[in-house]
């Protein structure tokens, strides 16, 4: 690929890219307690959200590959590393407000890694079928 340089990368649709991955994974998770399938005290929770949280990431991946045409991976991993910015910020202004603890207290380092992987893995894919699809590519 051509376009894989930092200067095609639009941080603009990478947050954009982020938030539609965000929207799309919450009502994913919405709609599968919406119908049962998904219930807070279930034992097989966690494979439905990581479910719900890789098409949201690959759709948000896909909206930024084909609206940027240009550097699929790139756009794909800014997304996934987007979160750590977010998770970053929300720590810092609202962190131990309400448990006393933080966000990095409560999830372990095994479960973040994970979640940056799927989210990082979905995006870049998303990026790279939208980037396929789109009709006019940065070469």
């Amino acid at each position: 690929m051509h376009s894989e340089h930092l200067r095609n990368v639009q941080l603009s649709w990478v947050a954009f890219g982020w938030f539609v991955g965000l929207a799309v994974a919450t009502s994913v998770a919405l709609l599968l307690m919406a119908t049962g399938v998904l219930s807070p005290a279930g034992s097989d929770t966690g494979w439905w959200l990581t479910l719900a949280v890789g098409i949201g990431w690959f759709t948000g991946g896909f909206t930024t590959g084909f609206k940027t045409a240009a550097a699929p991976v790139l756009h794909g991993a800014s997304i996934a590393l987007f979160t750590f910015v977010v998770w970053f910020l929300l720590n810092l202004l609202f962190g131990g407000l309400t448990s006393g603890a933080s966000a990095w207290e409560l999830l372990g380092a095994r479960s973040t890694a994970l979640a940056l992987l799927e989210q990082g893995v979905a995006a870049i894919a998303g990026c790279w079928a939208g980037y396929r699809y789109a009709p006019l590519r940065v070469e």
